[in-house]
């Protein structure tokens, strides 16, 4: 019996060493990290240009940013270009936020003034109750899917919302 444990030790410790690692890794080293350049037209994390969390679309073909509107009482997503900073208005009609453990919310293109007919950059939904959830909550984690051309797109959704700007306030009944 020792003797049977001692061959199957050896023969599964033979298998994992032949199946480790190669000398091919994909892994960098912390210091090969460190030297990497920064990306040239924006840092992930960064605020948007109206103050929300960017969220990279594809390969950074587009990115968007989300935002809630305490005094529109709206979430609002704005479609970027590759710069994070740019407007970049599409054909797409609506567009989904998925919020982590929550029922999925479509948001309706709302076009800026002076976008072509048919074109937006701009999707919101208006939510009284989803806002001060939001706004109590101080976060929002999950998905944003749109669909660009005959591309879909999908991009994960990390927004911290910044100060304490919907502590105090007396709402009253809605």
């Amino acid at each position: 019996m020792v003797r049977c444990s001692l061959i199957f030790s050896l023969v599964f410790a033979l298998m994992c060493g032949l199946s480790g690692c190669n000398s091919q890794s994909d892994y960098k080293t912390v210091d090969a990290v460190k030297k990497a350049p920064p990306l040239p037209d924006h840092e992930h994390g960064e605020k948007g240009p109206h103050g929300g969390g960017i969220v990279e679309l594809g390969e950074e073909e587009y990115h968007a940013e989300v935002v809630v509107d305490h005094d529109a009482e709206s979430l609002v997503v704005y479609l970027l270009g590759k710069d994070a900073k740019t407007a970049e208005p599409v054909g797409a009609t609506e567009l989904t936020v998925a919020p982590e453990g929550k029922e999925a919310l479509t948001l309706k293109a709302a076009p800026l003034p002076g976008e072509a007919e048919g074109k937006a950059s701009k999707f919101a939904l208006v939510d009284h109750d989803l806002v001060h959830t939001l706004m109590d909550a101080g976060f929002l984690h999950g998905d944003l899917r749109v669909t660009i051309g005959d591309k879909p797109y999908l991009g994960h959704i990390d927004y911290h919302l910044g100060g304490t700007a919907h502590e105090g306030h007396d709402h009253g009944s809605k």
